[in-house]
């Protein structure tokens, strides 16, 4: 009868072993993502040195922003949107111009070079634009992609920034051209022209 008893709790033992600690567990709240900044479109397009300094973090590779041509400007290095030993790649470009403190416009292209893959171009391109939105808690995501997807023009304003995605002719293809503009820019505000 002892042993017996010592068996079955032996067994109710080795049965607890099995079951995963997720009870506990699963009844604990999961931590939700912070954004990386609090305050959204006014505060990424207000604070110019903090924002670069982000987009590095997520993997940007932007130059030093510095004056050129009557505003300061940074650019990321061309990332290709595929296999880049498939020629010729499509490349997405990143560009920030503003003043010292405060961004005027973020500007992301998509050179679609190689038609033949510009689906998948097209989705790697909708990640890399919408990596910073969602790290920053941005709004814009959604009209990104479709627009992206599409190849639609689109426009129209955020809470804190206007948007503008449009499409022109390049040698050999063409050009996706997403921006991202603090509300009431001048109109002689300007940025580079990707290469």
């Amino acid at each position: 009868m002892i042993r017996a008893a010592v068996l079955l709790a032996l067994v109710a033992t080795l049965a607890g072993c099995g079951q995963p600690a997720a009870d506990t567990a699963a009844d604990k709240p999961r931590a939700t993502p912070t954004p990386f900044v609090d305050g959204g479109w006014a505060t990424v397009l207000g604070d110019a040195p903090r924002t670069i300094e982000l987009l590095n973090g997520m993997g940007f590779r932007l130059s030093a922003y510095a004056p050129n041509g009557g505003a300061f400007v940074t650019t990321a290095q061309p990332t290709p949107m595929g296999d880049p030993s498939i020629k010729p790649v499509n490349t997405a470009n990143l560009s920030v111009t503003g003043d010292a403190q405060r961004i005027g416009e973020l500007r992301f292209t998509l050179d679609i070079v190689n038609l033949d893959s510009s689906p998948f171009a097209k989705d790697q391109f909708i990640r890399w634009v919408n990596r910073p939105l969602a790290s920053m808690a941005l709004p814009g995501q959604d009209v990104v992609e479709k627009a992206i997807r599409t190849e639609s023009p689109a426009s129209g304003t955020l809470p804190g920034a206007d948007y503008k995605i449009t499409r022109e002719p390049i040698d050999g293809g063409r050009r996706l051209i997403v921006t991202f503009t603090r509300p009431g820019r001048q109109a002689g505000d300007s940025h580079p022209r990707n290469p």
